[in-house]
């Protein structure tokens, strides 16, 4: 089916004038009627124009959008809805911070006094900014999107120097059941880092509502394929693509590892804020108690076990319970194996 350009103009609520000059900018090239010289835009002509549409709302030059459909000669549309999602999620929450921000220095001038308010505003627009570049630099520097294919074989035939996987299905099955008895089937559960959907399929299967949320689409992909039905979405921990409070239950095993101590203070703030106000989150995964337990296990392991462990950032549980305080929620904890623990926070 092909569409003229009033109807595509109609169709997206814009003048024909916009779609000539983006065809004059050579982003959209209709074809044209061999006795009337008329355009007519296909289905992936719209695509096309959908996707200009979108990149131009969040800002970019129309150069900047050229370049980024030169990589596209094939229509893929999971590709141009994964870079759509990306764009419109990372705008989402540049726009949340700025608002945020803004709202805390109209409070600060209303509640502090004159000597004070403009240290505090300063001091509120330097951690915004902090926290916001923090939010933006996590990389992936352990390139799951190459581990996809082969994780499950890696869990199950773990070579890892402090055996990290030795109690995978067991510590599954502990976050499983603890979820379980917190939820009613009307309620929703997120599962962040769901890698190849093996939590997320377990409690999908017991019939509750699941969405997967993970940085690698290459893991989103293999969860897919597993469970066509599944819920997947594009995003991070400390970029959560959700309103506030929507998930009664938050769930993650073996990826709350990959933040450094600043960052898993971000991400709780993150999850607190997707989950709702009697909601739980519930953490499996490599930890150690305090510091001090983990000077103490240090003097059992070797050089190559100590080497392993400092290529994660695992989890000083003392840590996440006080800082959880301040949102007034508790912390519960429960010890699986040398190395991996389920902490609960509600």
């Amino acid at each position: 089916m092909q569409y003229t350009i009033q109807e595509v103009a109609k169709l997206f609520d814009i003048t024909t004038n916009k779609i000539r000059f983006y065809e004059k900018k050579g982003l959209i090239t209709p074809s044209r009627g061999l006795d009337n010289d008329y355009r007519y835009f296909s289905h992936e002509d719209i695509l096309r124009l959908q996707t200009i549409l979108l990149y131009r709302a969040i800002g970019l030059e129309v150069s900047s959008i050229k370049n980024l459909l030169q990589d596209n000669s094939k229509t893929n549309y999971l590709e141009h809805f994964y870079n759509q999602w990306n764009l419109v999620n990372d705008e989402i929450h540049k726009l949340s911070r700025i608002r945020t921000s803004l709202e805390q220095m109209m409070d600060t001038i209303y509640e502090t006094n004159e000597e004070d308010y403009e240290t505090q505003i300063l001091n509120r627009i330097e951690k915004n900014m902090k926290d916001g570049i923090l939010k933006n630099q996590w990389k992936d520097r352990w390139n799951f999107d190459n581990w996809a294919k082969n994780y499950d074989h890696d869990v199950v035939h773990d070579d890892s120097h402090v055996s990290m996987y030795a109690h995978y299905n067991e510590l599954l099955s502990d976050v499983v059941e603890t979820a379980i008895s917190l939820l009613s089937p009307s309620d929703k559960v997120l599962d962040i880092g769901i890698g190849t959907g093996n939590l997320s399929n377990i409690l999908y299967d017991k019939g509750f509502q699941v969405v997967g949320v993970d940085q690698s689409r290459a893991m989103l992909e293999v969860a897919k394929s597993k469970n066509p039905n599944l819920k997947v979405r594009l995003g991070e921990f400390m970029k959560l693509p959700f309103d506030n409070g929507v998930f009664k239950v938050i769930v993650s095993t073996y990826a709350f590892h990959h933040l450094n101590r600043k960052e898993k203070e971000l991400a709780i703030d993150e999850m607190l804020r997707v989950l709702t106000p009697d909601g739980t989150i519930i953490l499996g995964d490599l930890m150690f108690e305090s510091n001090l337990s983990k000077s103490k296990l240090y003097e059992t392991l070797n050089p190559l076990q100590i080497n392993e462990i400092e290529d994660e950032y695992y989890t000083d549980i003392s840590h996440i319970e006080t800082y959880v305080q301040k949102y007034h929620k508790t912390l519960q904890k429960v010890q699986i194996d040398t190395f991996c623990w389920q902490i609960t926070i509600h």
